[in-house]
């Protein structure tokens, strides 16, 4: 049974959100129903129907506030557990009290936190409940791809973190993917870019955010290179302090220019040519500032360009990114890194360990050092 989509999920979700958990059995949920039989919560015969049909809405109810838990604690948890009345006493709540009580967690205005906050706590909940799709998937069967996130899992001399970039630890420098205008992608989005930039952003104790550390040196960045308003070349590669991410180890952030926006604004077109200069630039950059800092710099991570808003199937998006690896092995460019692949889709993470399963990437690579969680 194929999970249900992220866009499938975040729909169940606002309808939970808007009618409760009281009148959940009178809902049309059936992406979570779905996850919850994936799970194990709800059984199944063999044509996929429920086999408990009366408690489905106890398990769908179970399985979001098993998501609810994993996404970490602190505000987003506190405002989630309104938001869908898992909170204690709040259960029969109306969606307007809700949202207020889970307003006032972060400390903004109810309008700010329909607009802004609640999206972000729906994606991330639909985005736990897939990781909890995955784990479920991957410990049923002898697969490699057993996985709980976040995660950090050694493949030869690759690295694979699963999980949110915010919690990523002890990694000095994690390349972004950027359009060729450098726009820092706005706050409130489910991509890399955005969670770098809330993740590095500095905030008050209320939650709001007094530096918007990405976004100004981004901006510093274009002004001093003449670039502001305009395209850089596809490949090209800015670099920004990591603000609050120094204190997981996070040096700097690379911002890669391989996304050149279509037409009608919506799709980005990703090229293998700006897509392999990206890379070159990444590890020259890095070699260029890694004895800037003591101890030096040795680790980057990098994303599967492309595999979000581009479009890209993972698995094209990954090869297309080893090849331009390779190229740099060839070089002896990457002397001495330790290399992630970061990310925090269930179906990004299946692509690379289906890829390094089944071929070794020791063997192809065999002048890396190797790493593991004990490494950092």
């Amino acid at each position: 049974m194929q999970p249900p989509s992220h866009d499938q999920l975040t729909a169940d979700l606002r309808s939970l959100r808007e009618k409760g958990l009281t009148r959940m059995r009178d809902a049309r949920l059936s992406a979570l129903h779905a996850a919850t039989v994936l799970c194990g919560t709800v059984g199944e015969d063999p044509e996929g129907q429920a086999l408990i049909e009366p408690y489905r809405p106890a398990a769908m109810e179970e399985l979001v506030r098993r998501a609810v838990a994993e996404l970490g604690g602190g505000h987003l948890t506190g405002a989630a557990e309104y938001t869908f009345g898992l909170a204690s006493g709040t259960r029969d709540w109306p969606i307007g009290e809700r949202r207020k009580s889970a307003a006032s967690v972060y400390g903004v205005s109810v309008e700010r936190f329909r607009k802004h906050h609640e999206q972000l706590i729906i994606n991330e909940t639909a985005e736990a409940i897939l990781r909890l799709c995955l784990a479920a998937t991957t410990a049923s069967t002898p697969s490699p791809a057993g996985l709980r996130r976040p995660a950090t899992r050694a493949l030869g001399p690759v690295i694979l973190d699963f999980m949110p970039v915010e919690l990523i630890n002890g990694v000095h420098i994690v390349v972004s993917s950027e359009n060729v205008y450098l726009e820092a992608s706005k706050i409130f989005r489910n991509s890399l870019s955005a969670a770098l930039r809330r993740a590095c952003a500095e905030v008050n104790e209320a939650g709001e955010i007094v530096d918007d550390v990405i976004r100004r040196e981004l901006t510093q960045w274009l002004r001093v290179n003449g670039r502001l308003g305009l395209p850089v070349a596809p490949g090209s590669v800015a670099v920004t302090e990591a603000g609050r991410l120094r204190r997981s180890g996070v040096q700097r952030v690379y911002h890669a220019a391989v996304a050149t926006p279509c037409a009608d604004g919506n799709q980005y077109e990703f090229s293998v040519e700006a897509m392999t200069q990206a890379v070159r630039n990444v590890f020259r950059l890095a070699e260029h500032e890694r004895a800037l800092f003591a101890p030096p710099l040795r680790s980057i991570a990098l994303p599967l360009f492309g595999a979000g808003r581009g479009g890209l199937d993972p698995a094209q998006s990954l090869d297309r990114l080893w090849s331009a690896i390779e190229r740099e092995i060839d070089a002896d460019t990457l002397s001495g890194w330790e290399l992630h692949i970061i990310t925090h889709a269930p179906r990004d993470a299946e692509a690379v360990i289906r890829r390094f399963g089944q071929e070794s990437p020791a063997d192809r690579l065999g002048g890396l050092p190797r790493g593991g969680p004990g490494a950092r």
